[in-house]
């Protein structure tokens, strides 16, 4: 009998199809499953006002929250020429709609799991005709699961309120002693500051950004890199921010690249203001040399070209030919927005690569061994943190600034500050 093969390559185009399919809809299926998260929390909270009325009724009300979503997102998109903040009523009412996406999730999985451990247990119960069919301990576990339901809605909705107010302030500054691939003895000491995902915006207060600004300059670094989102949206008043940003100082200069949120408002007009109101070198697919202290260190930018807003790419043309013109006993800091590149970098010889994007998750819950889950482990495995690979090493910056909601939980604002150490004991640290 002949075996017939799946057809692979129908499979993935089909894949690839949805996933197109899927980040090009995101946002409209996310507003989708925040009105239904919001009506189904209603229903939850209210079970004899909203689960007695009539489907007519429940999907009239459930079609009415859908149109006041929308609304409020095609005003929040309107306002994007306008430059004025979102008042205290929307950003209230934004905050309980994200709550509520959380809370229902958690239902839907705990109602998952309580039937099927009814049934289970249930159909043990039959089997040891302990009760006849049909008679069983439905009251016990049903409070049960009320139980665990009900702390599990209002331990989310206390995270989600501490999220949104003291969460979001939490500024951290991470210091890390590396060793540098290839770096000679005379970088060590050299003090690299990285600041990611600023995001001016209509979520960023000048003040907050001057004092972002006088906290990286209190650290004396050598060196400064941006990783990329400098810029929020078209919207954003760069004319009143640039200026602040642009006082960042580092001994031997502040280096620059775009991510996806600078090519949302316009790449090139996010580079022409950076170089009109500020210092910076700013790298698009570039790479320039730093003598210091008569060493050579190479720094290369990468623009960002990621297929969609989640995923990036595994491999840009330009590093492989920016790699080739550098000597290979020579130390080379990589500049990325999305930190996908890493396995290629350290294949290349890389010291040390630079990236943010994933905002550490922006939402993270406390694990083991000191790790964060987040919800930036779905769209990529750097999620936040050093990583190791032969030798090379990457650093996912959290982010100074929000995007969406601001929201931070487990997950504060950060500055990084990289000192190069090659001795033994910076290196087993690192490892």
């Amino acid at each position: 009998m002949r075996l017939v093969r799946p057809q692979w390559s129908t499979l993935r185009r089909l894949r690839t199809r949805l996933e197109r399919a899927f980040f090009a809809n995101f946002f409209r299926l996310l507003l989708i499953a925040i009105t239904l998260s919001q009506w189904f929390v209603l229903w939850w909270l209210f079970p004899h006002r909203v689960r007695t009325l009539p489907l007519s009724s429940q999907l009239a009300g459930a079609a009415l929250v859908y149109a006041a979503n929308r609304t409020l997102a095609l005003r929040a998109r309107r306002r994007g020429g306008s430059r004025s903040s979102v008042g205290p009523l929307p950003r209230l009412y934004y905050a309980t709609a994200f709550t509520c996406l959380f809370c229902a999730s958690f239902l839907l999985i705990t109602g998952v799991v309580w039937v099927g451990a009814k049934i289970f247990l249930e159909a043990i119960v039959v089997e040891a005709r302990t009760f006849p069919p049909g008679v069983g301990f439905e009251s016990g576990l049903d409070t049960g699961f009320h139980w665990l339901a009900n702390v599990g809605v209002a331990a989310i909705a206390i995270a989600f309120t501490y999220g949104y107010s003291i969460g979001q302030l939490r500024l951290r500054v991470t210091r890390l002693s590396l060793p540098l691939r290839k770096a000679p003895a005379t970088l060590n000491g050299l003090r690299i500051a990285q600041i990611s995902d600023i995001h001016i915006g209509l979520n960023l207060d000048l003040d907050q950004l001057r004092g972002f600004v006088a906290r990286v300059n209190a650290l004396q670094p050598d060196l400064i890199c941006i990783t990329g989102d400098i810029i929020d949206a078209a919207s954003a008043d760069v004319d009143r921010f640039l200026p602040v940003l642009a006082q960042l100082r580092a001994t031997h200069g502040v280096f620059a690249i775009l991510g996806n949120h600078d090519h949302y408002a316009g790449a090139d007009r996010v580079e022409a203001a950076l170089r009109r109101q500020t210092p910076f070198t700013v790298l698009r697919d570039q790479r320039t040399t730093l003598a210091i202290d008569g060493q050579p260190l190479h720094i290369i930018g990468l623009d960002d070209r990621g297929r969609d807003w989640a995923r990036g790419v595994a491999m840009i043309p330009y590093l492989t030919k920016a790699l080739a013109g550098i000597p290979s006993d020579e130390p080379i800091l990589l500049l990325c927005h999305r930190p996908d590149i890493f396995p290629r970098a350290a294949a290349g010889g890389v010291s040390l690569t630079l990236s943010g994007h994933t905002h550490g998750g922006q939402l993270g819950i406390p694990w083991l061994h000191g790790r964060v889950r987040n919800l930036a482990e779905f769209i990529t495995p750097f999620d936040r943190g050093l990583f190791e690979r032969d030798g090379t090493y990457l650093y996912v910056n959290c982010g100074l600034g929000v995007t969406g909601q601001r929201i931070r939980l487990s997950t504060p604002r950060e500055i990084t500050l990289i000192e190069v150490d090659s001795s033994d004991r910076a290196a087993k640290r690192a490892a």
